[in-house]
């Protein structure tokens, strides 16, 4: 098996189960040179993304928080809750005798990379008219959560077909409207003709969009100290 599958099947149930990857020389072309594999990982053969959709991720969670409610006090306990279930990735890989360098997509984690060039790399998704790459399944509901390089051979970039070509946008009123920076709040996710039986739960929206305004509020209070 190669490292996808090993990642895709540690990961399966999770609600982290939106997989893809591509090989090395896909990654590195693209990558500035401070962050190809040489200076990550020497010896990287493929890179793995991994990602949620819809809102199975967000019920586990929740089903762990209702049963233990002390975690709610956390810092970030979605993120944490993501990083223990891409753990099992980790195991999976050592496992196998995979050497890998991981990262994640948390408001915190370090260090910072471009997770949406990362997911378009791997063929999860393709930018739209609003700051998210759109996936041909479940369009704006889904999210990318972490990734691999690793020293294994890895699937081949799966087929993906632009689901915005030919869509006259209705999500941010018409491309004519799409060429500044449009927001992907829950309004403009809502009107994305692609995915909607994807759809997050209330209580999630809720909650991803409260914590990134929170964060963004304690971003502006750092810089202003």
């Amino acid at each position: 098996m190669d490292a996808t599958g090993i990642v895709r099947a540690a990961l399966a149930g999770t609600g982290l189960e939106v997989v893809g990857s591509c090989p090395i020389t896909a990654y590195d072309v693209v990558a500035p040179e401070a962050m190809r594999s040489g200076a990550w990982m020497p010896g990287a053969r493929g890179l793995v993304v991994v990602g949620s959709a819809g809102p199975a991720l967000w019920r586990l969670f929740r089903e762990r928080m209702d049963a233990d409610r002390v975690l709610w006090n956390e810092p970030a306990p979605y993120d944490a809750f993501v990083a223990a279930l891409l753990d099992r990735a980790d195991e999976a890989l050592l496992r196998a005798g995979v050497h890998f360098r991981r990262f994640e997509a948390a408001f915190d984690a370090t260090p910072r990379v471009d997770f949406l060039a990362l997911g378009r790399l791997a063929g999860l998704g393709s930018p739209g008219p609003f700051r998210l790459l759109i996936h041909e399944t479940h369009g704006a509901w889904w999210a990318l959560r972490g990734a691999w390089l690793v020293d294994a051979e890895v699937a081949p970039q799966p087929a993906h077909r632009p689901p915005c070509e030919g869509c006259p946008a209705p999500c941010v009123g018409g491309w004519e409207h799409a060429g500044g920076v449009v927001l992907a709040t829950a309004e403009v996710r809502g009107r994305c003709v692609v995915g909607q039986a994807s759809r997050y739960d209330d209580d999630q929206l809720a909650y991803h969009y409260d914590r990134e305004a929170t964060w963004t509020r304690l971003q502006a209070q750092k810089s202003a100290i």
